[in-house]
């Protein structure tokens, strides 16, 4: 395993809504930190006015791979746009679905191994559909795995958590490994799991990766306290890292420890963010050496 973080680190400060930073500027305050392998979180620059939305936006990937290439950057994950499909009226369903083709193909662009994609939730007359929802994933993903093939890059979908009253598929790992196994493609497909996802559905994680073995192709990693998806680091919530740092080695992981991390640093003011980004690379150090693991950063 090697320390990991994604780019959304860095990008806000003193918990204002917009970009403090450009992407050049967090992939170097990344570096700066000790970081070589990165996670490019494509969500973060499709809004209105962002980059991703623009029509050029493929000549701001390869700016953005160039620089980061200069600086011996590596891309192992990526995270692409994401919607909740229930509250989307159909008519603006095509502009996130053509967010979510772009990432994919900047994904491809940068070399990036692994994208992760959120599976989505059918909602019918009555209620909540597992069927329904998982027919639409299927015909989703093996659209973007289709697309993402010709590009290099492999897809997986992540663990959700939904609120009280509510219900959202691939909340368990039976949902991910049905799935999974629907796609019957492991060269193309693969699961990622969201530490902080977990925790406030109150899953056993340790027999959750177990159960995922070697399907798991990335991490999110990400604390809290067991009620929001805070997006903290390590020990700033409730989690028991230690059970799930050995589970890692024993299924012998072979992706990166990547952190999804952005509420640690957006509070902070500007001046902070480096000295933080620079902890939370220590804080990945401590974590592989509770798994027994030595990090290949360091090889």
């Amino acid at each position: 395993m090697r320390i990991s973080t994604s780019t959304c680190i860095h990008e806000r400060v003193l918990w204002g809504r917009d970009l403090a930073f450009t992407c050049q500027e967090s992939i170097q305050a990344c570096v700066n930190a000790g970081y070589q392998v990165l996670d490019m979180y494509f969500e973060s620059y499709v809004g209105k006015g962002q980059p991703m939305a623009l029509p050029n936006w493929q000549d701001w990937v390869k700016e953005v791979k160039d620089f980061a290439d200069s600086l011996g950057v590596e891309w192992m994950q990526g995270h692409a746009h994401f919607y909740a499909w229930p509250g989307v009226p159909a008519q603006d369903r095509d502009w996130h679905e053509e967010l979510i083709r772009r990432s994919i193909i900047g994904a491809g662009i940068m070399g990036v191994k692994w994208l992760v994609i959120h599976p989505g939730t059918v909602l019918d007359e009555t209620w909540y559909s597992p069927k329904k929802s998982l027919q639409s994933n299927l015909e989703a993903f093996k659209g973007y795995g289709e697309l993402a093939s010709k590009h290099n890059v492999g897809i997986c979908f992540e663990n959700m958590f939904e609120r009280p009253g509510s219900r959202r598929y691939g909340v368990s790992v039976d949902d991910l490994l049905e799935l999974y196994e629907r796609l019957n493609d492991p060269k193309r497909f693969g699961i990622c799991w969201d530490t902080g996802h977990a925790h406030i559905m109150k899953i056993n994680q340790p027999q959750a990766l177990r159960q995922i073995g070697k399907r798991l192709k990335a991490l999110h990693i990400a604390d809290n306290k067991g009620l929001e998806d805070e997006h903290t680091a390590p020990y700033f919530g409730t989690i028991a890292w230690e059970p799930i740092m050995k589970t890692l080695a024993e299924i012998e992981y072979e992706g990166d420890f990547t952190f999804e991390i952005e509420n640690f640093t957006a509070g902070l003011a500007p001046g902070l963010h480096e000295r933080v980004i620079r902890f939370t690379y220590e804080l990945g150090e401590f974590l592989l050496g509770l798994s027994g693991k030595q990090s290949q950063n360091e090889n």
